[in-house]
């Protein structure tokens, strides 16, 4: 668990740009897809472990302190009909940890901080907490990572979060360890055109320091391949095993198979990015290949000594032997002191 940590910062603490060639840490988000069944829970997490997901992430909430059964009393009783029990998480991520993955929950009240935060190496806050600047103070004070989530925020809104947490931890940001994630709040209307996965880069660019991620709520893995290859350094997708579930958050999950894929695909990203730096590929880009694709000055015909070498008699061609032709303009105008014939190497020694 501490290596999949300390692996989990490494990442996080990579300034994210569009240039970024590391593999995003990837979470595998069950939430509320096992509809408060148990056993279906279980067969989640053992489908998600089979997947090469870093993290499986549930949610945890208690409906009584979720909503106002008052104003809310449709939404209250779901989220009562979705809870699950303390010792149930307990479980889950103990089998979690055993996998070698990262165990994670949002939690979405004090209580359950209290409770689960020990087992929790990494806090994930959902987009309907965003603002919920009591919450962020209870979670800020664990001294552990953050990733927030960004959907439905305007970009003032993402500053004014961000300035909130600067102040109650400042050393949360100075150490890396707060993650930002594009969303879009997709639920039940999960269309391509809304994805706005442009928001990346607007994060990117006011974020600089702050590593930047993508939460999925579309259907397939289309846009999180694209916000990887954008250089999101957190990428989390719903799971299931099943798309076909009348639960909406089933058809904007993806499957163990899926992951694989998605997983395939983040290598040959990696592969494709290489190192990022402009030089000569070694190995490849080889002095020799270089010198038979670049071109050299040459002569266009034969020249004798002491003639006053013009534009009109010279020619750039390969392979890049003698004087190279970035030399060309100052050759022009000097005098040979030899017969040169055309299309042979030139020196330095042939001019005076």
């Amino acid at each position: 668990k501490s290596r999949c940590l300390e692996t989990f910062i490494t990442r996080l603490t990579m300034v994210a740009s569009f240039f970024s060639r590391s593999r995003p840490f990837v979470i595998a988000e069950i939430g509320g897809n096992h509809e408060g069944d148990v056993d279906y829970g279980w067969r989640l997490l053992r489908d998600a472990i089979r997947s090469p997901a870093d993290a499986i992430k549930f949610q945890t909430y208690h409906a009584d302190t979720m909503v106002s059964p008052v104003e809310g009393r449709a939404r209250y009783e779901h989220f009562k009909k979705f809870e699950l029990s303390y010792d149930l998480f307990r479980a889950y991520a103990e089998e979690i940890a055993a996998s070698g993955k990262l165990f994670m929950s949002s939690l979405w009240d004090a209580g359950a901080v209290a409770a689960l935060d020990p087992l929790i190496a990494v806090h994930k806050v959902g987009s309907g907490d965003f603002t919920n600047l009591p919450l962020l103070e209870v979670l800020l004070a664990t001294n552990k990572p953050i990733i927030l989530s960004t959907a439905m925020a305007t970009l003032d809104e993402v500053r004014s979060v961000v300035q909130f947490i600067s102040e109650k931890s400042p050393s949360l940001l100075a150490h890396g360890n707060l993650s930002l994630l594009h969303c879009v709040a997709m639920y039940g209307d999960p269309l391509d055109r809304f994805a706005n996965l442009g928001a990346i880069r607007t994060l990117q660019r006011e974020f600089p320091e702050i590593p930047i991620g993508y939460s999925d709520h579309t259907v397939g893995m289309r846009a999180c391949e694209i916000a990887s290859a954008m250089g999101a350094c957190v990428i989390e997708k719903h799971f299931t095993d099943d798309k076909t579930r009348a639960f909406r958050d089933h058809q904007i999950s993806g499957t163990v198979e899926d992951f694989v894929g998605f997983q395939s695909y983040l290598h040959a990203l990696e592969t494709l990015m290489g190192t990022g730096d402009k030089v000569p590929v070694p190995g490849i880009e080889t002095p020799e290949r270089i010198g038979e694709f670049r071109r050299a000055v040459y002569l266009a015909s034969d020249c004798k000594e002491g003639q006053i070498v013009t534009k009109e008699q010279l020619t750039t061609l390969r392979p890049n032997v003698g004087i190279d032709a970035r030399e060309f303009y100052r050759i022009i105008g000097k005098r040979l002191v030899r017969d040169v014939k055309a299309f042979h190497r030139l020196s330095w020694e042939d001019f005076a």
